[in-house]
């Protein structure tokens, strides 16, 4: 087996691509906090039906949730520097590709949260909302503090998977030149021709991640749980 698999460099190469999984953790992290806060705005925009806002919502995440994810990459990566470039932006190539990723990841996160949070609105009480203007609160204190905590608690399985979704789908952040641990590998592999040892340190990376995700997402799950139990 040692000829064709050699568990002592998937051993010594571990580490070193765990080095890289920062690069992943970042671009998920704020994809995720962007993309929530993108689309609680766009779920509120389609749920409270606002005309002109409303119907541009429904073509973002038409075309999101329509088109390949590594297509929105190479369009936003390759294809927005050049047309800034058209109108003059000649600059725009000295930005770090890594702030494309982070825009498009962003983008590409909101339109599926969207659709997870105005679920998850909708399935609040009508008469929250009702009672909450009744005592003089305005609709944004209303969904800041009675609406979006309910929504988010019961979004929260629905988040957990799109968090692990946004993960998996950093694997293809390489494609446009960021050094990622998938980009580690390839390079490794380019040297040591050991390429099925380093794809399987880095399927084992995303599995403790993804697992580590869980986790977080039950122990919110149980969390909240309880709150509702002590509330009643």
């Amino acid at each position: 087996m040692g000829s064709y698999f050699s568990i002592d460099y998937m051993v010594k190469s571990f580490p070193i691509l765990l080095s890289y999984v920062d690069v992943t953790i970042v671009v998920t992290i704020v994809a995720e906090v962007v993309g929530i806060l993108l689309g609680s705005i766009v779920a509120l925009i389609r749920i409270n039906k606002i005309k002109a806002l409303n119907q541009l919502c429904l073509l973002y995440i038409s075309f999101i949730r329509g088109t390949p994810f590594l297509v929105q990459l190479y369009l936003v990566c390759f294809g927005l520097p050049q047309l800034l470039q058209s109108f003059g932006y000649q600059d725009i190539r000295s930005l770090p590709g890594l702030l494309f990723v982070f825009f498009i990841m962003a983008v590409h996160t909101g339109a599926y949260v969207a659709e997870i949070m105005r679920s998850s609105i909708l399935a609040v009480d009508k008469g929250q909302l009702e009672a909450a203007h009744s005592i003089g609160m305005n609709s944004y204190q209303a969904y800041i503090r009675i609406i979006f905590p309910q929504a988010f608690s019961m979004a929260i399985p629905a988040l957990g998977n799109n968090v692990i979704s946004t993960l998996k789908g950093t694997s293809l952040i390489f494609n446009v030149g960021v050094v990622d641990m998938l980009r580690k590998a390839d390079l490794m592999g380019s040297y040591s021709y050991r390429h099925l040892e380093l794809y399987v340190d880095i399927a084992i990376i995303y599995v403790l991640l993804c697992f580590a995700i869980q986790a977080v997402t039950r122990f919110l799950e149980r969390r909240t749980t309880l709150g509702k139990e002590l509330a009643s």
